[in-house]
């Protein structure tokens, strides 16, 4: 029998994330008793490794975005073996926020009624203006930097911070956008520009997607989670539920997790809102199926872990003949194009697109992979030289459309830690979205080119993506929909879902500002009719489930032991990376260097889950090395990440390219920015522009 884990909770939160903190936030102030659940920890800013030498080696394990590469304690696995992208979260506090960039666009009024406008997908059952007062208290919440008027958006209140500055390749592509007159304007994101809530103001050290060091990013676990803990709120980590309970009412009675030691809990509360993303949600609710939901709990319309949908996405990379050093400045986006953010079936696919300008957001060891995997060792300083920090990347995203098939179920054979069944993801991109893409990605490559790039290269699709959303929609008809217009669902009236699973529609922009939005205005409904949605229980009892929810004797599989920096494997890595990155200047081979002044020891220290691969690598020596690209991918992979870090973890080898790790160089807010001195966005503001974009017409500047 599951150990009580306290008194009755009032309201009992699933996942202490994005979705989970804007309604924790609001239900303590109103005064409700409160507990969350969260299977992860709380992360101390000091762990990210953004001002440390090896931030890219970490960024490919510690903190990398895909739970089946991290693979940390408070993970779980997923079978993508049937998907199309790989799927990246975060299973901490703060959840995916810890690791996002902070891009923070809003679904457009046309997002909300797709049926009624395209003939596609279905219609919310709310619009824009409804949720517009969430939109903007979340706004303030996080402390979003941006300027205020974007036209494809109703008129509101203005951003809590003045936008974030631009550099030149920013300034070099608004203005080729401004020539096309193509909407453009400076994204919006939940960075700070200046000191905002308690936290300090960007300082631009570029390693957003690793964890923000310094606080200035935005993450739930400090503008929301915090504050709750403060308040009276009862964080529970190392928390992994694996049953939604029902009473013999049919209302659900609280969840039993367990804990890192095995050992089954069961937290009882009058009213249960699960915020575990789009993929977690359903998974969950799936494995609490019981005698009077066998498909899943809440699952009597068959909708649950259907309508996937998970925003497919291309990379654009632009060269510029300039130094831009982009390895710095804040990952979140500075130019938004939105140019082609509707549907307009003219072009022979449904669906919209969203372009975000990044700096490349990786430094001198991606691109020397990149650099070694052309060959050619005699031009390697050279070809490094003119691409590291000239590049700008386009981040093309997809919208994609509910299709019932891409959905989330429980695997047959596959459990994380805890017993637990793992997701098993079905999702295919399909027609419209690769249309969408390649219509996108050649447009942008081509803005790219008049911005002065002089070489263009695109990964379409990029293969992976972090927007998980569709999988237990909103809707008024519950044959249709699992929740109802304020989130909670149909079939269990003090059962909510409060994170990107209640999507209809995706639109092509990241979703997270919605989820809050959404969040928070289901928050508000519960606390407003408690009462009535959550009526006091007699006894705190639940349900057996229809079958056991975890497997007890489950054993995960245990890590491979680090291997020791030998001699012999010291040599002949030194051996390899000589071949590879000859002597330039005052500087010897990469092997000598790297052995003399002990990085290649330390670079081989810092990521062990590399040891097995490396030696397969150091088996094939410089003359087969080569041809492991093809035959031993992992291997390559191992050896050129490793040699990469290792070299430029030597401070000449980046000062030759201006290049002396990341540096904090605090942010300047835009107070009067020079596209506006330009008149870059004088176009857009005409009247009947947004009419115009809207109706697909061409538009001229």
């Amino acid at each position: 029998m599951p150990e009580p884990a306290g008194d009755l909770a009032d309201v009992l939160i699933i996942g202490a994330g994005a979705g989970g903190g804007a309604a924790a936030r609001r239900l303590v102030a109103a005064g409700l008793k409160v507990v969350a659940l969260e299977q992860g920890r709380w992360i101390d800013r000091s762990e990210f490794r953004g001002a440390e030498w090896d931030w890219e080696l970490s960024a490919g394990k510690r903190w990398a975005a895909q739970a089946n590469v991290r693979g940390a304690p408070a993970d779980y696995p997923m079978d993508l073996a049937e998907c199309d992208i790989q799927i990246m979260n975060f299973n901490g506090v703060g959840g995916g926020t810890i690791l996002y960039n902070a891009v923070w666009p809003r679904l457009m009024p046309e997002h909300f009624r797709e049926r009624s406008l395209y003939g596609v997908a279905a219609d919310w059952p709310l619009d824009y203006a409804e949720l517009l007062p969430w939109y903007e208290a979340t706004d303030r919440e996080m402390g979003v930097a941006g300027l205020g008027g974007n036209p494809v958006y109703p008129p509101g209140a203005e951003p809590s911070n003045p936008p974030l500055p631009f550099g030149s390749g920013a300034m070099a592509v608004a203005r080729a956008l401004n020539r096309r007159g193509w909407h453009w304007w400076p994204d919006t994101i939940a960075i700070n520009s200046v000191p905002y809530g308690g936290r300090h103001a960007c300082i631009q050290r570029g390693t957003c997607a690793q964890g923000c060091g310094e606080g200035a990013k935005a993450s739930t676990d400090a503008t929301h989670w915090q504050p709750f803990v403060a308040a009276g709120g009862r964080v529970i980590t190392g928390a992994r539920v694996h049953q939604v309970t029902l009473d013999e009412r049919g209302l659900a009675s609280g969840a039993v997790w367990v804990d890192a030691a095995g050992r089954d809990h069961f937290q009882a509360a009058r009213a249960v809102l699960v915020a575990a993303n789009g993929i977690g949600t359903p998974r969950l609710l799936l494995n609490s199926a019981c005698e009077r939901f066998p498909a899943g709990l809440a699952n009597s319309s068959d909708q649950l872990g259907r309508n996937l949908m998970l925003h497919p996405v291309a990379a654009v990379i632009g060269t510029f003949p300039e130094q831009l050093e982009g390895w710095q400045g804040q990952y979140g986006s500075t130019v938004q194009c939105q140019q082609f953010g509707l549907t307009d079936q003219r072009r022979g696919f449904v669906g919209g697109c969203k372009w975000s300008l990044h700096p490349l957001g990786s430094g001198p060891v991606a691109e020397s992979v990149l650099q070694l995997a052309q060959g050619d060792p005699a031009t390697y300083h050279e070809r490094v030289g003119r691409r590291l920090g000239h590049k700008l990347m386009w981040s093309i995203m997809s919208e994609d459309m509910p299709v019932p098939e891409n959905r989330v179920v429980l695997s047959g054979d596959l459990c994380d830690s805890s017993g637990m069944p793992a997701p098993r993801v079905l999702y295919c991109g399909g027609a419209d979205v690769a249309a969408n893409l390649d219509f996108n990605v050649a447009q942008a490559e081509a803005v790219f080119r008049e911005a002065g790039a002089w070489e263009v290269t695109s990964y379409n699709p990029a293969g992976q993506q972090a927007h998980l959303m569709g999988t237990a929609r909103m809707g008024d008809d519950p044959a249709s929909s699992v929740v109802d217009r304020w989130g909670m669902t149909h079939d269990v009236p003090n059962l909510g879902v409060i994170d990107g699973s209640v999507f209809v529609t995706s639109g092509p922009v990241n979703p997270t500002t919605t989820i809050m939005a959404l969040a928070a205005r289901t928050a508000d409904h519960l606390a407003r009719n408690f009462g009535l949605i959550a009526p006091e229980q007699a006894r705190r009892t639940w349900l057996a489930p229809l079958r056991p929810t975890r497997k007890i004797d489950h054993a995960p599989v245990a890590e491979a032991a680090p291997l020791a920096w030998t001699d012999e494997r010291a040599a002949a890595f030194a051996a390899i990376a000589d071949a590879l990155v000859p002597a330039v200047a005052e500087l010897p081979a990469a092997g000598q260097l790297t052995r003399e002044r002990g990085t290649a020891r330390q670079a081989y220290s810092a990521r062990p889950d590399l040891h097995a691969a490396l030696d397969r690598a150091l088996a094939a020596g410089p003359d087969g090395f080569a041809d492991l690209i093809a035959a031993d991918p992992a291997a390559w992979s191992a050896m050129a990440m490793l040699l990469s870090a290792a070299y430029f973890a030597v401070p000449e080898t980046g000062a030759r390219h201006g290049y002396f790790g990341q540096q904090p160089r605090p942010a300047q807010p835009d107070r009067y920015p020079a596209y506006i001195a330009e008149g870059l966005i004088d176009h857009m503001l005409v009247p009947g522009w947004r009419e115009r974009w809207a109706a697909g017409d061409p538009v001229a500047a």
